[in-house]
């Protein structure tokens, strides 16, 4: 005899999900595997949650995200604030980036806010490429983005990206909202332009944006914009003091060749003095701490060397590469204080290297300097174009790069 045939029932999918995965994500996820709804390429409840997880290495790299982005909108004046309020233990710090740039119009601002949306995707001539840093670079601070534009004075557009927001939408299709139109700024974002900080501890040290009477909406003039991230809850350092100190430091160099170029850079109401660490640059930092002579490197070559753009291919990029010797004789007199603490001759910031003009790495580099003591006082700089990311791996994030091996 034959055996009937038994029909085998493929078992229901169970899903293993945290209990403080997006709710509504869940739904979504439920509704796809049991009644065979369309499946969207993205799933916007879980894919805004894994974001905040990108990997920037600490704060003030998220923090350049933004500005990165005012320098490419022509701005001339960057503001960067971390806002700390609430007692020992229950601090709430808050970030912000202003700019005075072009500022974006309702539709711009729209696509600005969406993850790709950009008006100059790929474009490598610029510091931007892929329309992701602002949105990843926000929600890897905080679980809340307010986006404020202005093309016009007092015509503020607004947009926000909310975490918790969007986990709980129950759609398939999750779909920005237009931009909310204002003629007044929130008391919070505006108190930021015209009330001391609590660091810098002495209001005498802080240039405020917006004097005591003067009009908020009257000095943000007729165009800008600003980032907004409240409650910050991922950051690298746990006091604004700290957040304050570690941003001052790092941009000095990643944006020294910009504030030479004019642009006005500040944190928590500090103007940000460049730092160049080949000791090249008249007029940067380390020039004041010197009241003798030689000020600045000497420039022992500079040679300019074509680079594959990919490995095995036929066009190339040129890079150029600089040797600088510190002037050993002159400066190897001063105190040890002057060239540890004040010129910082020891950091080991012995390579540096600029991607069309901004710093995306300085360090040491194995392969390029040796250990020796007399290391020190040479300093390397390599200044490549963007359509040489992939020859020196540089990632979308702009930390660092990773050099192909023919390079």
């Amino acid at each position: 005899m034959t055996s009937p045939e038994i029909a085998i029932l493929a078992p229901e999918p169970v899903l293993g999900w945290s209990a403080d995965a997006p709710k509504g994500g869940k739904a979504v996820m439920n509704r796809v595997l049991k009644d065979g709804a369309s499946v969207p390429l993205f799933f916007a409840q879980t894919f805004i949650s894994s974001l905040r997880d990108v990997g920037y290495n600490n704060t003030t790299s998220a923090i350049c995200e933004h500005v990165d982005n005012a320098i490419q909108a022509k701005a001339t004046e960057v503001q960067v604030y971390f806002r700390q309020t609430g007692k020992r233990g229950e601090t709430v710090v808050d970030a912000a980036v202003y700019d005075d740039g072009h500022g974006m119009a309702p539709n711009v601002l729209k696509v600005a806010t969406s993850f790709g949306g950009s008006m100059n995707f790929n474009n490598r001539a610029d510091i931007g490429r892929f329309g992701m840093g602002m949105k990843t670079a926000a929600l890897s601070m905080s679980p809340v983005m307010e986006l404020y534009s202005w093309q016009e004075p007092r015509t503020y557009y607004s947009m926000t990206l909310d975490v918790e927001a969007i986990g709980k939408e129950r759609s398939n299709t999750v779909e920005l909202s237009d931009p909310t139109l204002m003629t007044e700024l929130p008391d919070e974002i505006g108190e930021l332009f015209s009330k001391p900080l609590s660091f810098p501890s002495s209001a005498a040290e802080q240039e405020l944006l917006v004097e005591r009477g003067e009009d908020v909406g009257e000095r943000l003039g007729a165009s800008g914009t600003i980032v907004y991230m409240p409650n910050c809850d991922r950051l690298s350092h746990a006091t604004s003091r700290t957040l304050v100190e570690h941003a001052m430091k790092e941009m000095a160099r990643v944006y020294r060749r910009a504030i030479a170029e004019g642009l006005k850079l500040y944190v928590n109401n500090r103007p940000v003095e460049a730092f160049d660490p080949t000791y090249a640059m008249v007029g940067a930092r380390h020039g004041r701490f010197l009241d003798i002579p030689e000020k600045t490197s000497r420039l022992m070559f500079a040679k300019k060397i074509p680079i594959p753009l990919r490995e095995h291919g036929t066009e190339t990029g040129d890079i150029v590469i600089r040797l600088y010797r510190l002037p050993i004789e002159q400066w190897s007199t001063l105190s040890r204080k002057t060239l540890r603490n004040d010129l910082q001759v020891f950091n080991g910031l012995t390579v540096t290297v600029l991607r069309n003009g901004r710093e995306v790495f300085a360090g040491q580099m194995t392969d390029l300097t040796t250990r020796h003591t007399v290391t020190h006082w040479y300093r390397i700089q390599i200044d490549f174009p963007g359509e040489l990311d992939e020859a020196f791996g540089v990632a979308a994030n702009k930390q660092g790069v990773r050099m192909k091996g023919y390079v």
